[in-house]
């Protein structure tokens, strides 16, 4: 059986070069606007069973750097540990820090539920001019998710404050670092993830307006929630940050990434918690194809945003096609298929050639690192890049297992919001 791998190597192609498109992009960083606006910022904490954690999220969150203000907001999800105690005891030696208890059968619904229920009681408040809220606007008010595992850095909410200067922009991202990164090479590959992928592709958008939105270190206008229609978190969105971030941008908000702070989460150091997260990832975007209309027909959006947003959405097919030829490269080499491929017939063959696929193939990860270097707290030395390559090109390949797991569990209809576990403070801090 004969099999033409041309077209999907044109299409692999395109994307290589759409990546190197962004890395060349994020090389030329804006410069963070400074000064201006410095709005109320309201922390927002989902916690369900987050007594490993929560003390010292809580204790960081008091202690950040802000010229304005800032308040806090947990919202205990049916918590059966501790957690309700613990933000007890910070709420009555803090007034800045309130405390919502959800009770069974609401609570336990996912994470969209507890925040579209820290967002309306924000709205409550507001109408009712709750002296907490400082007699602030919804224009002057920003929603800031951090996860009880989250550790924001101290200088953060001062340096996405004067972002909002802009009356067009809705929401700000900022990048996530794995604060274990250096405890196991499980938890380095996710890092790599985060600032080596995540960070190059936002810098990038960041020029037009488009950055994608995290569900950790996200800064959220009110007022820009509360021109959605409905709540503003979808309910049984497995991924409700992109699903929000789409919503936003279709409804002609800008989104900006801020590449000079970030907050810091916990990697998963076991293999089975890394795949079920990773699933609903990828499940979650497949989702958030339901935006592919409103984007390709919006009139608030800039077109160039747009696009960006849809081909970002699409792209997640990515890693089947690198998969399946890989898949049909070895069937080739073991003689039980012919494979056909034109794509590189404009090379001259020989060496040339070679170095033309092998370029292809190592460019992408080439990139990654590239950014990874630039922008982690903990860059590798020289002589491990090699190794770190390798060991992330394999880690790659775990996109293939979820996103078929994911393909499934949407087949089977099955949409199961699960918690991802913690570890304790002590292992989850970065030195």
């Amino acid at each position: 059986m004969r099999i033409d791998l041309t077209l999907i190597s044109w299409v692999i192609a395109l994307i290589v070069g759409y990546y190197v498109a962004l890395f060349l992009v994020s090389l030329a960083r804006r410069r963070p606007p400074v000064g201006g606006a410095a709005p109320l910022m309201v922390v927002l904490v989902p916690a369900r069973n987050e007594e490993l954690v929560l003390d010292e999220t809580l204790r960081s969150l008091t202690g950040l750097a802000y010229d304005g203000e800032h308040r806090v907001l947990v919202v205990d999800d049916a918590s059966t540990d501790a957690t309700a105690e613990i933000v007890g005891r910070w709420s009555a030696l803090d007034w800045r820090i309130r405390a919502s208890h959800r009770v069974l059968p609401e609570a336990a619904q996912g994470k969209s539920e507890v925040l579209n229920h820290a967002h309306h009681l924000v709205v409550g408040w507001h109408r009712e001019d709750d002296p907490w809220l400082g007699g602030r606007g919804p224009e002057d008010v920003v929603l800031v998710i951090v996860d009880a595992d989250g550790q924001l850095e101290r200088h953060a909410l001062q340096r996405v404050a004067p972002y909002f200067t802009d009356p067009a922009v809705g929401s700000v991202q900022i990048g996530v670092r794995i604060a274990n990164a250096r405890d196991n090479a499980l938890a380095r590959m996710q890092d790599i993830e985060f600032v080596g992928f995540s960070w190059l592709v936002q810098i990038a958008r960041d020029w037009i307006g488009s950055s994608g939105l995290g569900g950790n270190g996200q800064f959220t206008r009110l007022s820009a929630l509360m021109t959605l229609p409905g709540d503003p978190w979808r309910r049984g969105a497995l991924t409700e940050d992109l699903d929000l971030g789409l919503r936003l941008v279709a409804d002609g908000w800008r989104t900006r990434f801020c590449h000079v702070t970030y907050v810091e989460q916990q990697g998963l150091s076991a293999w089975k918690p890394l795949l079920r997260q990773r699933t609903r990832w990828i499940q979650g975007h497949y989702q958030c194809w339901r935006h592919l209309g409103a984007l390709a027909t919006s009139r608030r959006a800039p077109l160039v945003a747009r696009l960006d947003l849809m081909l970002y959405l699409v792209l997640v097919v990515t890693v089947l096609l690198d998969s399946f030829t890989v898949v049909v490269g070895l069937l080739g080499v073991v003689g039980l298929v012919e494979v056909t491929n034109d794509l590189l017939l404009v090379v001259p063959y020989g060496e040339p050639r070679r170095l033309a696929s092998l370029t292809m193939s190592v460019l992408p990860v080439v990139i990654f690192l590239g950014t990874y270097q630039r922008h982690s707290a903990h860059p590798f030395r020289w002589h491990q890049l090699p190794a770190a390559a390798l060991a992330f090109t394999c880690y790659g390949y775990v996109w293939l297992w979820v996103s078929m797991r994911a393909l499934a569990n949407l087949a089977l209809r099955r949409n199961a919001w699960v918690k991802t576990p913690r570890l304790g403070q002590q292992a989850a801090l970065a030195d």
